[in-house]
């Protein structure tokens, strides 16, 4: 059973720096790696749900971004906020 969530929802930044919950490994441009919960991120992410609730994929390349950007993605997906979203 799905849990009924509605997003944008804030999961707190702070569940970003626990060894526990980082369960997925997002690997970024020049071999550097931000580590996320794929149950938040899912939330916020249909591919992401497929990625991990299907293919159960525990690393995801997303290698065409610098790892500032992946972070940012992952901070906006646990706070239901972008900040620091430049052109």
């Amino acid at each position: 059973m799905v849990p009924n969530v509605t997003v944008p929802m804030n999961f707190g930044k702070d569940l970003l720096l626990s060894p526990t919950h980082n369960n997925l490994v997002l690997n970024t441009s020049q071999e550097r790696v931000v580590k996320a919960n794929s149950v938040i991120l899912s939330f916020n992410s249909p591919v992401i749900s497929h990625l991990t609730g299907t293919l159960h994929l525990t690393s995801v390349d997303m290698i065409e971004f610098d790892r500032e950007a992946v972070q940012l993605f992952v901070e906006a997906a646990y706070s239901g906020t972008v900040e620091g979203l430049t052109r």
